[in-house]
């Protein structure tokens, strides 16, 4: 973990969280852990409050949001965060690939997963800010806030070399 997001996430660690109810913030417990499949069977995570709640909301006007966080043991620091590398090598990268899951229900209690698979965090926030600013640049536009996948497409992501995401 870089010296920044370490700083960012410390000072972002709170005794509530929020989710999103039928299109409104609502607090709930930190506490509330779940397991969720990342490729290589369940990890517990907990929730967590992520722009994401307000962003897919905007992007898709799904109305109820968890957000969750899943952390390696040893991952995070408690101590030192200053003397953290400004970020990880490239060999780092390379070792550590970036997963996130979705789960959506519908109103019947369906439940359908996916999986995106991708470079390393670091990497792949680098790789789609330059494909967002070329296209950006190319005259995909509109005026007003927008999401990559609201302004660009539900596969803005796979857009990103050596990303996938797998339904199942």
């Amino acid at each position: 973990m870089s010296r920044g997001s370490a700083t960012s996430a410390s000072q972002n660690i709170v005794t509530e969280t929020l989710h999103l109810v039928d299109g409104e913030l609502v607090t709930r417990s930190p506490e509330d852990v779940r397991a969720f499949d990342f490729g290589g069977g369940p990890q517990l995570s907990f929730p967590v409050t992520l722009p994401d709640l307000v962003t897919i909301h905007q992007a898709t006007g799904v109305p109820d949001i968890e957000t969750f966080v899943h952390v390696t043991t040893g991952a995070f620091p408690t101590e030192g965060v200053k003397d953290l590398p400004a970020g990880p090598s490239g060999e780092e990268r390379e070792a550590s690939r970036y997963h996130a899951a979705v789960e959506v229900t519908d109103a019947d209690g369906t439940v359908v997963r996916s999986l995106l698979d991708t470079v390393n965090g670091y990497t792949f926030t680098s790789m789609a800010a330059a494909e967002a600013a070329r296209r950006v640049l190319a005259g995909e536009v509109r005026p007003g806030f927008q999401t990559p996948a609201g302004l660009f497409g539900n596969g803005f992501a796979e857009t990103i070399a050596d990303t996938r995401i797998i339904d199942f």
